[in-house]
């Protein structure tokens, strides 16, 4: 029996706001006994705002793509940043003069540039090109970004990092402007898993739903994971199901739960 559900925000259950029809399933779930969690690339502040004008919450917030994880209370139960030196080291193997780097450091977004750009993800950053030249940053930092309109740069700076930092980072497109680099220990699966074993959660208790590459760590390999239709290939691929919404996802989950 599915008894908790693990979703991303953006791109799957936040859509430019969140529908009536997915806050309704939500409710109706939990009202089941099925909890409902979010798993996020977002900083913690983001995502409880973005879920708090709507809905609820009886779950947890797996926050910067597994670094954080918050309860109900906003009461942080786990981190695991990157690494300063790790940090210095990707900042200074960055070179471009059509991308910028942005940092979730400390709960907040810094960037360096390109805030044109990256305003199409949040306007809640903070402009600071000092940031990066930082000796220091206090174990703070949940993961390096770097920001793009061109796709070909992104791929480019993709192989490059790749090439430079895949035994110890991940490394992938979390979105049409965005690059991602977390430690290769850090994601949103190992987040999940944090919590099930935490709280004694059997993976086939476990719901995923998700729409991008960041989330096929918590679709691939979980048997009751869901896909959005939208998404590319290598993330349908990567679940059990596919689906439209997130209300879908809810309802399928209803259907398998009946016949436990």
């Amino acid at each position: 029996m599915i008894r908790h559900i693990f979703c991303d925000l953006d791109g799957t259950l936040y859509n430019n706001g969140i529908s009536d029809e997915d806050i309704k399933a939500i409710e109706e779930i939990e009202k089941e006994g099925v909890i409902f969690h979010v798993a996020t690339g977002r900083v913690f502040k983001q995502a409880y705002n973005m879920l708090n004008e709507k809905i609820k919450l009886n779950g947890y917030f797996i926050c910067e793509n597994g670094s954080f994880i918050f309860d109900k209370y906003k009461n942080l139960i786990f981190k695991e940043p990157i690494d300063d030196y790790l940090v210095r080291k990707i900042i200074s193997r960055f070179e471009s003069d059509l991308a910028y780097l942005y940092l979730k450091y400390n709960g907040d977004i810094i960037l360096s540039g390109g805030e044109e750009v990256f305003s199409n993800y949040t306007k809640d950053y903070i402009l600071d090109e000092e940031m990066f030249k930082k000796e220091n940053f206090d174990n703070l930092v949940g993961n390096v970004g770097i920001v793009s309109n061109n796709m070909d740069e992104l791929k480019r700076l993709e192989y490059y990092y790749k090439n430079e930092f895949s035994e110890v980072c991940d490394i992938y497109l979390s979105g049409p402007y965005t690059l991602n680099i977390v430690p290769n220990h850090v994601s949103k699966r190992h987040g999940i898993e944090h919590i099930c074993e935490k709280y004694n959660i059997n993976l086939n208790e476990v719901a995923t739903m998700g729409d991008s590459p960041n989330d096929i760590c918590m679709l691939k390999d979980i048997k009751y994971s869901f896909a959005m239709d939208k998404s590319n290939k290598d993330v349908k691929e990567s679940a059990s199901y596919i689906v439209n919404s997130v209300r879908d996802g809810i309802e399928k989950i209803k259907k398998i739960n009946r016949t436990k």
